[in-house]
């Protein structure tokens, strides 16, 4: 089968392989495997419904049901970050029936140790966003990112985010270490719509935020964005450098993929992850990247979201002492 598989993908142009894909797994599929799906595919998420994972779940599934041949059930399951969903998901057999949100939510779960499943009983099945962060500061309160750079290294400064021990105070932390901030005092608010706000009126030094929550208050000449914390510059902010260009070595992006639990059965995996890059490379979901700002780069297989998901829990440790010990 692997001789199969990699003279199949050689040959045919990228724009096919998702298809190609699943032929090649359920041509290929052992006993235990020709059933599959064996019925509706259950799709958990670990916010409520509505939300911004909900919606990319949703609609990254969308044209996966008619490929596939079955219809996809999504539940909200709630608690503990990601604990109530990661308990739910390791109580299912690992069969392929049963989904599951990948996020910073499920890295800091296993973190947390609230779960008995840890990164190695995860699939990183398929990355849907890859939404990356910017620096952002008050126009005028620096010269420059390294007049930034200088006064964090000297003095307080005071980074906003969302709630205590989240993923946006793991990401403080991460900029905190990579810029070599003397002291950062971690100002925590409700909403994304506080910090934008308290950024403007001069409250806080300095935010990390996705385009869309800052790209008004930028065009009124409000706000500067300092760089973007990713390895390359983005399409729609060309002129913003990169965190790598002056001097913060950082890559930080809201990521929301999908999953499975170790054990499933291989020609089952690769069936679904063949199914859901066809479903994500739709105009449907493109649409849905384009409307934040994101492209067909989001989307990657289970290779590329599988070593970016090791990535994750390593950042993650590298600040576990500080993020737990402030909750």
């Amino acid at each position: 089968m692997l001789r199969d598989f990699k003279s199949l993908t050689a040959l045919l142009p990228a724009a096919l392989l998702p298809a190609a894909l699943l032929a090649v797994a359920v041509a290929h599929a052992p006993a235990g495997a020709q059933d599959f799906p064996n019925g509706p595919i259950e799709v958990i998420n670990n916010s409520k419904p509505g939300g911004g994972s909900d919606i990319f779940l949703r609609l990254a599934t969308d044209a996966a049901a008619e490929t596939l041949g079955t219809e996809f059930v999504h539940l909200s399951k709630t608690g503990g970050v990601a604990t109530t969903a990661l308990k739910h998901v390791a109580a299912q057999p690992a069969d392929g029936q049963t989904l599951f949100i990948v996020n910073a939510g499920t890295a800091l779960t296993i973190l947390r140790g609230t779960t008995d499943l840890t990164a190695d009983d995860i699939v990183p099945l398929v990355r849907g966003t890859e939404d990356p962060e910017f620096i952002v500061v008050k126009a005028g309160k620096y010269a420059d990112a390294a007049a930034f750079i200088e006064a964090a290294k000297t003095g307080a400064i005071k980074q906003a985010g969302t709630n205590v021990g989240g993923y946006p105070h793991v990401s403080a932390l991460l900029m905190r270490d990579a810029v070599g901030m003397a002291h950062q005092v971690y100002v925590p608010f409700e909403k994304n719509g506080e910090i934008i706000v308290n950024l403007v009126n001069g409250n806080i030094d300095v935010a990390l935020l996705n385009q869309a929550e800052y790209e008004s208050q930028a065009a009124a000449g409000e706000v500067v964005p300092l760089a973007i914390l990713a390895p390359e510059r983005s399409a729609a902010a060309p002129d913003v450098p990169t965190g790598h260009e002056i001097g913060i070595p950082l890559d930080i992006s809201v990521v929301r993929g999908i999953g499975v639990l170790k054990g499933t059965p291989e020609p089952v995996i690769e069936a679904l992850e063949a199914a859901l890059l066809k479903s994500m490379n739709s105009q449907a979901y493109l649409d849905y990247l384009a409307g934040s700002g994101q492209t067909a780069a989001s989307i990657a297989g289970r290779e590329a979201f599988g070593k970016q998901f090791t990535a994750m829990n390593s950042d993650f440790q590298s600040v576990a002492r500080d993020l737990l010990g402030q909750q």
